[in-house]
């Protein structure tokens, strides 16, 4: 018996000795090496890397552990919108109108339809200069112009149907959906679906502040105000909203004796508000409507909504998904990743959908590469996410072989150079030559991409950490070093 359980020991020991040393290189040993630290000894850890010509294992940290990782999910969701949609879709916004058009005295007995598509661009901070933000209803204006119209004997309706009239993706916690990075997408998005709130503050720590203005406004929307001035110099103030709520709060802090100090939050009705914008924009322009401008979602509200025959006047075109996902990768724009995840859903089933079109990723990149992803939302910003490293590594891999690996290579930022990679491995030797996404949330961090190393190998690498009880700056710091490691490798 004694030696049965002597020999037993002898086989657990060895697979242990052997999963520990079976990779031995400076990457593998420093993975393991940061492990050992106690701020870390709670923390679930997933680091995967591979060279992508030879498919061999250059270092595995529970690789195969499914973690929520943050924004590195974008990844998953500009791969499958590269292979589903390509990366030179373009989104459709149509103007159009329902009734008859009496073309000699220019009066429309009908309505004016706002037709979404699913564009996230349209008057987007992305895409335009500061106060130029409305300048593409001018060619809308013009094109309805030029199609005979002087007066609307109805009203503006904006139709953001395509997209459903979910809010914001399941999974989102509260304190995020009033504030700008936790803009829900929409069939009709417009200035990011994000509004500023401009504060005044006090002179001293403590004092009331006050909100000046709201830029776009917004008709009905009640803002109760509890935010403090103080010392610090960070924007600590948090807005608290639900989609198509007009009923806010916002609360914490901000920088004391400040004239004029910017809060972004979300729109809860963009639909609603991209209605307004352009009604506001025909009257302006001296073409009259009669009616105030409504939106399918309210019409909808008594009775199914049902859009009437239309005629087109004019179609607008996004620019191409590859910019866009461009964007998402480097700047790490949630709307941006959750807009494109919609419209996956879209091309496959009809209608834009969060939980569709997450399905269908997971379904598509089961069949390629096999399991380890849970996908909830586009962007990461979910905690219901989870992903391993080996599953974003062999993606990662997959695209390389692509007709499109180039181009999305060329799409993550650079170490040291660029995007939100910015900061990190700058000066060392990691800078320039490492690509990725990263990603951060509250004891969250990750990053996964490409590294072309000093001796010319092509590895494809993620490394995700939940939990740490240091602080995200130290991690940082640890990822820079596995990144220089991966470099030199």
């Amino acid at each position: 018996m004694k030696l049965i359980i002597l020999l037993n020991f002898f086989v657990l020991f060895s697979s242990i000795t052997f999963s520990q040393t079976a990779i031995n290189n400076s990457v593998q040993n420093y993975a393991n090496l940061i492990m050992n630290n106690n701020s870390l000894s709670n923390a679930a850890f997933s680091f995967y890397v591979k060279d992508m010509n030879t498919n061999e294992v250059v270092a595995d940290f529970n690789g195969t552990m499914s973690i929520p990782s943050a924004s590195t999910m974008k990844l998953v969701t500009t791969a499958t919108a590269t292979q589903i949609l390509g990366r030179g879709y373009k989104f459709e916004t149509t103007i159009a109108y329902s009734g008859y058009l009496d073309t000699i005295t220019g009066i429309l007995n009908g309505d004016i339809y706002l037709i979404g598509g699913g564009d996230p661009t349209l008057g987007s901070r992305f895409f335009t200069k500061h106060d130029e933000e409305r300048l593409f209803f001018n060619e809308w204006i013009n094109e309805i112009k030029a199609a005979g119209i002087k007066r609307v004997q109805g009203k503006v309706i904006a139709d953001g149907s395509l997209y459903n009239y979910d809010g914001v993706p399941a999974g989102w916690v509260w304190g995020d959906l009033g504030n700008y990075y936790g803009a829900g997408p929409a069939g009709l998005t417009v200035f990011d679906n994000m509004c500023r709130l401009q504060f005044e503050t006090g002179a001293n720590a403590g004092d009331s502040t006050h909100i000046r203005c709201i830029e776009p406004h917004i008709p009905g929307l009640f803002v109760q105000n509890a935010v403090k001035s103080a010392n610090s110099k960070r924007d600590n103030a948090y807005v608290y909203g639900a989609p198509f709520s007009f009923d806010w709060f916002v609360q914490g802090s901000i920088p004391k004796a400040k004239a004029n100090f910017e809060v972004k939050a979300s729109i809860p009705d963009p639909e609603y508000l991209f209605a307004i914008e352009l009604d506001y924009a025909l009257n302006n322009a001296g073409i009259q409507t009669q009616f105030k401008p409504t939106t399918a979602r309210e019409l909808g509200k008594k009775s199914a909504f049902v859009r009437p025959d239309v005629k087109t006047i004019f179609i607008n075109k996004s620019p191409s998904l590859g910019t866009i996902m461009n964007l998402v990768n480097q700047k790490s724009v949630n709307l941006f990743a959750e807009h494109v995840l919609c419209q996956i859903s879209v091309k496959q089933y009809g209608y834009g959908s969060t939980a569709s079109g997450a399905a269908y990723c997971e379904k598509y990149w089961q069949n390629k590469i096999g399991g380890g992803l849970f996908m909830s939302d586009g962007s990461g910003l979910s905690r219901s996410n989870a992903v391993s490293a080996k599953f974003l590594t062999d993606l990662l891999a997959y695209m390389h072989k692509s007709s499109n690996g180039e181009k999305f290579k060329a799409s993550l930022a650079v170490a040291g150079k660029s995007g939100t990679m910015y900061s990190i491995g700058k000066g060392t030797s990691a800078a320039g030559i490492v690509y990725g996404k990263s990603g951060t949330m509250n004891r969250i961090k990750s990053y996964a991409g490409y590294v072309d190393s000093k001796s010319g190998k092509k590895l494809a690498y993620a490394m995700i950490i939940n939990n740490h009880s240091c602080s995200s700056s130290q991690i940082k710091k640890y990822f820079e070093t596995l990144m220089i490691k991966m470099a030199n490798y």
